[in-house]
């Protein structure tokens, strides 16, 4: 009797000792997501002070559950080396729980570290999207090598290394109580109910759906929600559900009724303004700048007592000048398509990078090289980045300048060739060139890591000064193109436009549209009226705006466009991010989150007919995507 109750103590002994090892090895790893969210939230102190701090707080409580999932997903291994050692001894071994934890504290401390500097930059957690940009290592390291990277890698050394330390005192512990002499088949049977526990955290919960972003958000403040999320979770989600399954995840209506107010947007009688001299011929010359993150921000600011950019706010008034333009994504991949084609960007994905998808689109290049026209392009930097070369090249283009045709002493900048160097190039080149021509420049010199070859015109390092001093840069390269180009004799039978590729966060703002409004400017000889359009527009508005003074009276050939002279149009604009979509006309606008699928930003009166234009452009764009 007294050996069968030994018997039990000893069970009971070692099951316990297994199911606190694996109680507190999950437990550790929670905790460790709380202190890391903590960390989030200060390294973005500014935006919980604007959020509340109590917000900022209850973040902590509302993402525990993403938390208490990606736990139990580490923690699952660690239960199947248990069962494992049972027959086989040898995983028995504590090395092997240290080398696990290890490599798991390396890839999720860079994870951790890679979600805080992304969020500083695109404002939005890590997710897959960064891994597009992989095949192009040195765009990528042209983007961070302003960051102090020698500290960034000391400082994430030695985080983990403390890391590791402090685990693996907790494993070596842990492994050294785990008893298995006797009963070892009833052992495993327990383990394996008690394991399959797990399952319960690991879906966040006993309700229906298994947990995602939207269950954990819980505020009125977009940060507070955002900062809910597990950077770990956030991206292996991301890649597990990727958008290219063929499945649209932004259905809120039925097709048929998407696509009827979706189409109610571009009705038109068209009546076009024309801008155009009389005495410009049939078929004018072309010269489109595409401006890398100049936002509106900027235009008629002063910064330290300075004018940002000077030669701009003189061109305006010197053309047709679009002031209330919106950019249709955050990405230059996205604006090149915006601009040239008049597509509209998708939240989670980029149409450019899938090349078969990207040939269907109808573009200005196409259209004008079949009318005649010579097509070239100019950029400093390599076209291949983000799969844009093969973009252009089905966008007509027939000429392309770019990193490689300049020389070494010229490639002064980590992108590749300043907006300086690109200049005197293209006023090199195109007067040689065969007329009419569609020439597009895409500037890269105020693009991160925002260093220009003059001497600083802001002396501030931080970087606001630094990427004022880009734009002031640029503003002068391409001031200085327009001045050369008004002395040539083809000056008085052109058009030039100007754009951004995409808006900025910085200059810092309260709302987020404003990091997405930027200028269109069309000017140029050919060009007889000077006005400011303060009607609401879209990037993707350009091309059949200049369509239809090229082509007056003839077809829109952009069905995601609308002319924005044609006074019968409704004046609106979209515009999409990694976790949503905006949504602005004259008089309102306002912000949707597609995680939580609720408003988190708007101004002026927003009712449901406002809220259903925008859902369903978001369902039959991204079904549109879907379907080429």
């Amino acid at each position: 009797m007294s050996l069968e109750r030994n018997d039990k103590i000893t069970f009971t002994a070692a099951l316990l000792s297994a199911i606190k090892f694996l109680f507190f090895y999950w437990m550790i790893w929670v905790i460790f997501f709380e202190i890391a969210r903590l960390v989030f939230l200060f390294t973005n102190y500014s935006e919980w002070e604007q959020a509340g701090t109590m917000e900022g707080l209850r973040s902590l409580l509302y993402g525990l559950r993403m938390d208490m999932s990606m736990a139990a997903y580490l923690a699952i291994p660690v239960i199947l080396f248990i069962l494992i050692s049972y027959p086989f001894p040898f995983f028995r071994r504590a090395v092997l729980y240290k080398i696990y934890t290890s490599i798991l504290l390396i890839l999720i401390v860079l994870v951790l570290i890679s979600d805080i500097g992304l969020y500083k930059a695109w404002g939005s957690r890590i997710d897959a999207s960064p891994l597009k940009y992989f095949s192009n290592p040195k765009e990528m390291w042209a983007s961070v090598s302003n960051l102090p990277i020698f500290w960034i890698l000391f400082g994430y050394v030695i985080v983990v290394w403390i890391l590791v330390k402090l685990f693996i005192r907790f494993i070596q512990w842990g492994v050294s109580h785990l008893k298995q002499e006797r009963f070892k088949w009833l052992q495993v049977a327990s383990l394996l109910l008690i394991g399959g526990l797990f399952i319960i955290p690991m879906r966040g919960g006993f309700q229906l759906a298994p947990i995602n972003q939207s269950t954990v958000y819980f505020s009125q403040s977009n940060f507070a929600n955002l900062a809910t999320l597990n950077a770990p979770w956030n991206f292996m989600y991301s890649i597990n559900h990727n958008v290219e399954s063929g499945v649209n995840p932004f259905v809120f209506f039925k097709n048929d009724l998407s696509e009827k107010i979706k189409d109610s947007l571009f009705i038109s009688q068209r009546k076009t303004e024309s801008v155009i001299s009389k005495k410009t011929s049939g078929h004018p010359n072309v010269i489109l700048i595409i401006w890398e993150s100049f936002t509106s921000k900027v235009i008629d600011s002063v910064f330290e007592r300075k004018e940002i950019t000077p030669g701009f706010n003189r061109l305006k008034n010197e053309g047709t000048y679009f002031s209330n333009i919106y950019a249709s994504g955050d990405r230059t991949d996205k604006g090149i398509v915006a601009v040239l084609s008049g597509y509209p960007s998708q939240p989670t994905t980029s149409i450019v990078k899938v090349p078969s998808k990207a040939a269907k689109l109808p573009s200005l290049g196409k259209l004008l090289k079949d009318d005649g026209y010579h097509t070239a392009f100019y950029y400093g930097g390599e076209l291949e980045f983000a799969n844009i070369k093969a973009y252009l090249l089905q966008a007509g283009y027939q000429q392309f300048i770019s990193i490689d045709d300049f020389d070494k002493k010229d490639r002064n900048s980590k992108w590749g060739a300043h907006d300086g160097v690109v200049e005197k190039r293209l006023q090199s080149n195109i007067n040689k060139m065969q007329q009419p021509f569609f020439v597009s420049w895409l500037t890269l010199s105020s693009h991160e890591p925002f260093e220009t070859p003059m001497a600083p015109y802001f002396h501030g390092k931080d970087d606001k000064s630094l990427f004022l001093n880009s734009l002031h840069y640029t503003d002068s390269c391409v001031s200085a193109f327009i001045t050369f180009a008004k002395s040539q004799p083809w000056w008085s039978n052109t058009i030039i436009m100007v754009v951004a590729d995409h808006g900025h966060r910085i200059p810092r703002s309260d709302r987020k549209e404003n990091d997405f409004k930027i200028p269109i400017l069309m000017t140029g000889g050919a060009i007889s009226k000077n006005e400011t359009v303060r009607n609401v527009g879209g990037q993707t508005d350009l091309p059949a705006t200049l369509w239809g003074q090229l082509k007056h009276g003839k077809p829109n050939p952009f069905p995601w466009s609308k002319d924005l002279l044609d006074s019968s149009t409704l004046h609106w604009a979209y515009f999409s991010f990694n976790n949503g979509f905006g949504f602005v006309s004259d008089s309102s606008m306002f912000i949707h989150d597609n995680v939580g699928n609720r408003m988190i930003e708007s101004r002026g009166r927003v009712d449901s007919f406002q809220a259903r234009r925008g859902k369903a452009f978001l369902q039959s764009s991204f079904q549109d995507y879907l379907d080429k």
